[in-house]
Parts: structure tokens; C-alpha cells; sequence
């Protein structure tokens, strides 16, 4: 092109006198918007179909259910429910003068707002016997009791310290009378250490003294009823320690099966369960502490074994399976089949940060509720297990 004609070009915008090739420029620029060839997106054509997740652009917006089940699975006829569930420092809004400065507990005093959130997920599941951990005292777990679950029939509680210095520890609720409950806080772990022998075993950190949280004992008789005779068992509550300390998770599992297996030599019919917040991925040493004395993870009972049913069964917001519900043989063999379910709350949000973060409304633990259920018949370890 030469000069003149480079002139002429630029005069044709310039003076507004190109009409038809502003015209061209317009048709071109609908083909190109309308064909997708533009990265511009053109939001009314976006068929996506709504899901839970979470999109990109809204990670801070929490999503009501992102794990486990959104509606618990009904209870099965002739059956009792246990549940054990993590409430995430469940605190009441009384001064404890013992704590203070750092751990002073009246500033941790649990919101209204997620006091009815975790209500909620309790009323929901509908357990007979519930497993608490992170509850302060057996004063604020009757004090949430009957504030937020009047009417559902826990008569029964049991809570102790388990000597752990920021002031929570584990609790039952329960419909059955309570006939039993022990703690260990002084319980030494040093013995422990000549207990791991061969491979696997952590060896970073300090040697674990003592419990960080004793596990908590509690004995539950069910009554007799018209069709069935009176039935027993007992739950271990256990919180073990969390963070980067499997040695410590190690020693207080060996320590907690060691205390039980005694128990059990005193009452080999004994039906026993191990549940709570065990602070450990599957395949760590300190659950196969208790796989290797014979417990049985009450996974193998899930009611779901398809594929793709992996975010069902997530204990943890953080995407992480860390509680579990162990069976003794003994009662193992009393769960009603597929009755293992993992029961879903409101999730924060990926950009939720728990140490900064008010938590959003309706938000009710960190943790999700482990629930199955027994029929309280005694019956004899299956020989496949």
C-alpha cells in the first residue's frame, strides 16, 4: 500500500465517512462473538447444571453438604444406634475460674448459632448412645443438653477429666443407665516403647510419657424388653493426640489395648467398642495397633460399596477419614449389615480459615458423626473375621 493510499485509510475512521465498512467490521464481530472464536464467554449460553461444589469463583461460599450423608439413614427396627462425634470445643457460657490467661474458657464459650447447628446434626442421626469429644465438662454437656436437646431422652451422662490442660475432654450421652466410667489420666506410656518392635513404627519426637487426653470408659446396660433380654457393652472414647506425633498416637493406642485386653480377660463375653477422633489416616501404625489386636473397622459395614462413593465416608472438612468407630469381635458381631454411615454437615468453604475465621451460620463441628447401628441379641464372633 502506498502513501496516498495509507492516507485515505486512516481519513475513512477518522472522518466517519467509511459507513459501510464500520458495517463489516459489525457483522464480523457478531459471527466471531456468536461462534465462541472470542475469548469474551457469553454467559446466557452457559448450560452448566447446578451441583454442591464449589466453583472457582465462589470458594469462599460455604456448601451445605460436602461430606457424608446429607440425611442420615433411618434406624433399623430392633435396633440401638451409636454415634460418635467430634463437636469441636464445646464450651458453655459459665467462667470455669481453674482455667484462665491462654486457656481461659469463657472467650471459647460456644455460639448460640452453632450450639443449634450442632443440635441439629444430632437430633438428625438420632443415636441412643453418643460419643462426645472436645466437650469441656460434664456440667456443659447437661447444661447443652437441656438447653438444646430436651425431649430426645438422654437421661444419662458421663463425662470425666481426662487431664488434658486446655480443658476438654470425652462425654456420653446416653438412654440407657450408665453403670460404668473410667479414666486413665495418670496412666504412664513409657512401657509402651518396648511394645514396638519390628517395622512401621514412628521414629521422630520425644518418647511419649502419658495419655494427652485419657481415653474415657463407659459401661451402658440396655434394659430388658418384651422380646429380648437385657444387653450390655462399653465404649472406650478416645481423642488421641493430633498433629505431626504418631509415636504419641502409637504409645496411647498399645496403652488403651493393653488396658482393655485386661478387662477382657476378666470378661471374655465383653462386647466392646473403640470410637471417637483417632487423629490418624487408615494405613497409620497407631489404627493398625488396634487391627492387630483383633478390633474391626465398622467401614467393613458401610451401607454403600459402589464406586464413587469415596466423599460419603470423609470424617474431616479437611477431605481426611481420621475417626472411626472399632469393633472387639464380640460386638462386631451384633451390627446390623450396611448400617456404617458417615453423616454430613455444613461445610466452611475452602477459603475458611478456622484459626481467623468466625465460622459461617448453620456451621456445627469440623468433624462429621460416625453412626451405626447393634441389635442388642448376644450372638457369636463370626470365624471369618
Amino acid at each position: 500500500m502506498n502513501a496516498t493510499a495509507s492516507h485515505v485509510h486512516r481519513d475513512i475512521f477518522e472522518r466517519g465517512s467509511g459507513f459501510a465498512l464500520r458495517s463489516l467490521l459489525v457483522v464480523c464481530l457478531t459471527i466471531l462473538l456468536l461462534s465462541g472464536a472470542l475469548d469474551e464467554p457469553v454467559l446466557a449460553q452457559d448450560t452448566t447444571p447446578s451441583t454442591p461444589a464449589l466453583k472457582k469463583a465462589d470458594e469462599s461460599v460455604p456448601v451445605e453438604i460436602r461430606f457424608g450423608r446429607a440425611v442420615p439413614l433411618p434406624k433399623g427396627p430392633k435396633t440401638i444406634r451409636i454415634a460418635a462425634y467430634n463437636v469441636l470445643n464445646l464450651f458453655d457460657p459459665v467462667d470455669d475460674p481453674t482455667l484462665s490467661g491462654k486457656y481461659d474458657d469463657l472467650p471459647m464459650a460456644t455460639s448460640r448459632d452453632r450450639c443449634l447447628a450442632i443440635a441439629k446434626v444430632i437430633k438428625a442421626i438420632d443415636a441412643d448412645v453418643l460419643a462426645l469429644e472436645e466437650v469441656e465438662s460434664k456440667e456443659a454437656i447437661e447444661w447443652f443438653r437441656d438447653e438444646f436437646l430436651q425431649g430426645l431422652g438422654y437421661d444419662h451422662v458421663a463425662s470425666l477429666d481426662v487431664g488434658y490442660y486446655r480443658g476438654v475432654e470425652q462425654s456420653v450421652l446416653s438412654r440407657f443407665p450408665i453403670s460404668g466410667v473410667t479414666a486413665w489420666p495418670d496412666e504412664s506410656l513409657a512401657d509402651m516403647a518396648a511394645k514396638k518392635t519390628g517395622d512401621g513404627w514412628e521414629t521422630k519426637g520425644d518418647a511419649p510419657t502419658s495419655f494427652q487426653r485419657s481415653p474415657l470408659m463407659v459401661d451402658i446396660e440396655v434394659p430388658a424388653s418384651s422380646d429380648r433380654p437385657a444387653y450390655s457393652f462399653t465404649l472406650a472414647v478416645v481423642h488421641h493426640k493430633s498433629g505431626n506425633f504418631k509415636k504419641q498416637r502409637e504409645s496411647e493406642a498399645l496403652q488403651l489395648v493393653e488396658l482393655l485386653q485386661s478387662r477382657l480377660e476378666e470378661e471374655p463375653e465383653l462386647n466392646l467398642i473403640v470410637l471417637g477422633d483417632f487423629n490418624a489416616g487408615p494405613f497409620d501404625q497407631s489404627i493398625a495397633v488396634y487391627k492387630d489386636a483383633g478390633f474391626i473397622n465398622a467401614y467393613e459395614h458401610r451401607w454403600s460399596r459402589e464406586a464413587g462413593t469415596r466423599n460419603l465416608f470423609r470424617t474431616h472438612e479437611s477431605d481426611r477419614v481420621i475417626d472411626y468407630i472399632m469393633l472387639h469381635p464380640n460386638a462386631d458381631s451384633e451390627v446390623a449389615k450396611n448400617t456404617f454411615q458417615v453423616v454430613g454437615s455444613l461445610h466452611p468453604g475452602d477459603k475458611y480459615n478456622w484459626r481467623k475465621d468466625d465460622p459461617p451460620s448453620g456451621y456445627a463441628a469440623d468433624h462429621y458423626p460416625l453412626v451405626i447401628d447393634v441389635r442388642p441379641v448376644e450372638s457369636k464372633p463370626s470365624k471369618s473375621r
